[in-house]
This record gives structure tokens, sequence and C-alpha cells, in this order.
């Protein structure tokens, strides 16, 4: 969005008295306010325009007002919902607040200044978190040159490696899909590689029957000859393909030829989180800020529908060429309801929850927890883990110490919360935990 154009206050009731009141309280601001009784103009507007700003009624007679809320969310993840609450019980209020990502809400009757400040708030909140993709637009192409995928490079640095085994009996899987070249399934030709890790290899491919790229990722022996592993990863793929969020990359679906499993997902061109540190070290506060935020939208989207991520790292978080953040992996996320006690351990070490590396059963909190290193990381431009950290060593550098930061205490206190070694004295959601961390950063900035 332009500085010279103006945030669009979209506002939707089925009052038309309300709405000529709420219209004249807020014809002032310097907002381009448009009210409608209209669900379907709303839904036009959602769809078609950058709506910043959402008030919306959740009580209207032929229509959820959550409905409009959440779509909304989707067609814009960054929009600013505030909920108007007059005859709605408190079930509709948790139900705009867990599917439409409501900011606040706000009740009738109201007193004009009260409103006034609400949006003007709300629209000071948006253009924090819109103003940095510009510049996550400039770090997913810097340095990028010569180079068209940033995974594939000739000689990339270290990076922390994913591990997978049991409790009793933990070790380091290796790539290995030797033998699997040329055209997979009749349909996918392999190009080049853009990834390993302890899973298996990441391959650029043709859809030779949609002729467009996507990306392809062969399971390692270790993960194909595992009967009970795919027989969960089946499961879990098939809920896997269900998620459909503008920052989640898509999986189209699980394939096999031959003794390997493979994985074939939407392929994003651009630079992964990892990659961008890497390059530029510790990120801006601005930056950092909308990541989390974005990220945390995904992430409790797939929350809602009973998935865990269980890997949240850098590597697993791509900014494409337009700026657009991409978390991958989901196809191999763990099912909220699909774990026990004696699962296979699986993770990055220094991104592993407690509770992950003791091999017990999982929650959202533990993607918390693995956000929350990524902050740490984010901020200071380096993990707070050795390299070669391992499942037996990293209870030497537990509990993380955030006190070193370079954020005010504020920040620190959000962060140090995200990471604690008992998950209950966690935030108890994602968006708990974005809302918190913008909102210390917010009021930690000078006036």
């Amino acid at each position: 969005m332009a500085d010279d154009e103006r945030l669009m206050v979209l506002i939707v009731d089925d009052e038309q008295e309300i709405l000529k009141l709420m219209y004249r309280q807020l014809v002032e601001l310097p907002y381009n306010i448009v009210p409608t009784t209209s669900p379907a103009e709303a839904l036009h507007l959602i769809e078609t325009q950058e709506v910043a700003v959402l008030l919306c009624d959740l009580n209207m007679p032929h229509t959820d007002g959550n409905v409009i809320l959440s779509k909304a969310r989707a067609a814009n993840p960054d929009i600013v919902s505030v909920a108007i609450s007059g005859g709605a019980d408190s079930s509709m209020t948790i139900k705009a607040v867990n599917e439409g990502g409501i900011w606040k809400y706000i009740t009738k009757p109201w007193r004009a200044n009260e409103l006034v400040d609400l949006v003007r708030d709300a629209a000071s909140r948006y253009m924090k978190l819109r103003r940095p993709q510009s510049k996550l637009k400039g770090l997913a192409h810097a340095d990028s040159t010569g180079a068209e995928d940033s995974a594939a490079s000739n000689h990339p640095p270290k990076r922390p490696r994913r591990i997978i085994g049991k409790k009793a009996e933990l070790g380091v899987a290796t790539p290995d899909s030797a033998g699997i070249t040329g055209i997979l399934g009749d349909r996918y030709e392999l190009g080049g590689i853009l990834g390993e890790g302890g899973l298996g290899t990441v391959y650029k491919a043709q859809d030779l029957f949609l002729n467009m790229p996507v990306a392809v990722k062969i399971l390692n022996a270790e993960v194909s000859d595992n009967e009970r592993a795919i027989t969960t990863l089946k499961e879990e793929a098939r809920i896997a393909m269900q998620l459909s969020h503008k920052h989640i990359v898509r999986l189209h679906n699980l394939q096999k030829e031959s003794r390997h499993y493979y994985l074939v997902m939407e392929y994003v061109k651009g630079q992964t989180l990892w990659d961008i540190v890497n390059q530029h070290g510790a990120l801006a506060m601005d930056s950092v800020l909308q990541i989390v935020y974005v990220c945390s939208d995904a992430i409790s989207y797939a929350h809602r529908h009973g998935v865990l991520h269980k890997d949240m790292k850098p590597d697993n978080v791509l900014i494409d060429n337009d700026g657009v953040l991409k978390i991958i992996d989901f196809g191999i996320a763990c099912l909220a309801n699909a774990q026990d006690a004696d699962q296979t351990i699986m993770g990055t070490p220094a991104y592993m929850s407690p509770e992950q590396l003791r091999g017990e059963k999982l929650d959202a909190r533990s993607d918390i927890y693995s956000m929350g290193v990524i902050v740490y990381e984010l901020l200071t431009g380096k993990s707070p883990f050795p390299g070669n950290v391992t499942l037996d060593n990293v209870w030497d550098f537990l509990p993380l110490d955030v006190s070193a930061l370079p954020v005010p205490p504020e920040i620190a206190d959000v962060i140090d919360c995200a990471v604690a070694m008992n998950r209950d004295d966690r935030f108890d959601s994602m968006f708990a935990f974005s809302t918190a961390l913008i909102d210390a950063a917010q009021s930690a900035a000078p006036s």
C-alpha cells in the first residue's frame, strides 16, 4: 500500500442507524470509511480490495458475523478486526477470537471517543504489521543473484540437523534417495536438489501433467521402510492436504516409487529465514514482528485443524520473491490427536521443546516454544545453541537465558514466557504469544 493511499475501514452491521452513527463518529479520521448492511457487499470488498480494519457485528439476523470475520482473515491475514457485540452471547465472542482472529471487541452502546480511539489504534496496528512487508521482500531477493534457489547452493553453511530416533535408540538419519532419478510416477520430472534433511531429500521437479513446478521430498529408506511411521504419515498427510492457507506451503500428494515414499508440495522460490539470518545477521524489530504475526496466523490455523508442526525452525519458514511468508513441512507434522508417549522422536534439537526432547505427548505449546527460539535467533542473528547440539547435550544449554537479548525488558519477558521449561508457564496459544510480543514492542517503542 502506498503511503498516500488511505486505509480502508469497513463497517458491517445490519442496523442502518448504527452504521450512520458510526460513520458520523469516524468520518473525520484520515481513513476511507466504508459502511454496509450487506454481507455480500462486505465479502466482495474483502476479496477484491485491501481492507485494513474491519468492524463487524456478531449478531446479525441473517448472517453469522464470524463468517465475515474468518473470510476477512483468510483474504488478508494482517487485517485488524474488531467485533461489535450487542446481544451476542459469550460463545459467539469466543468463536470470533478463535476463528476470526479479532483484535478487540466493542459493546453497544459505546462512547464516541471510545470508538474513535479504537479505530485509530487499529489502523496504527495495521500499518505496523504491513510496513515491514517491503523489507521482507528485499530480504528474500538479497544475495540471490546467480542462484535460482538458495537451498541448492554448492557450499551452504552448516545447518542445525533434524534427527529421528527412539528414546531408547537415538541416532541421526542420513539422506538416502540413491537410485531415484528421472520421472516419478510418470508425472514428476526431477530437477536439482533444493535441500537435504534428516527425513529425506527435496528436489525441484516439473509436474508434466499440469506443466508447473513442484517440490518433491523423497523420504529416506529409514522412514519408508518403517511401517508404523508410514501408517501415521498417511493419516497426517491426508489431514495436511486439507490445510489451505496463504502462508502454508500446500501439500499436494503422498505417493510411492519403488521402495521410497515421496511428498509432492507447492514449489516456492525464495529464501528461508535461515538463509536470511545467515546473510544479514540480526533483523530489525519490525521485520521480526511481521514474521511472528504471520507465522502465528498460519500455525494457529493448523492448530485449529488438529495439526501440530513439531519442527518449526528457520529452515522451515520461506519468504518468496514477493515478500510472502510460507511455512513448509506440514506434510510431516504431528497430529495433536495421533500421538502416544513412546512414539518416534522427531525434530531439530535446538528448536525442540523440553517435553518433545523427553518424547512426551505434545500440544500447541511445543510449537510456541520453537517459535520463541526462532525469535531469539532473529533478534540476535545467531542460535542460542552451538551448531553441533544433539539430543544428548542440548540439556546443557537449557533453560534459555534471554537476559542478554538486545531488546527492552518487556519484550524479553514475552520471549522468556514462550520458552519456559514447563509448558504450563508458556502462552496457551500462538495467537496469545504474537499479540503479547507486538503489544510489548509497541509499549516499549519511544513515543
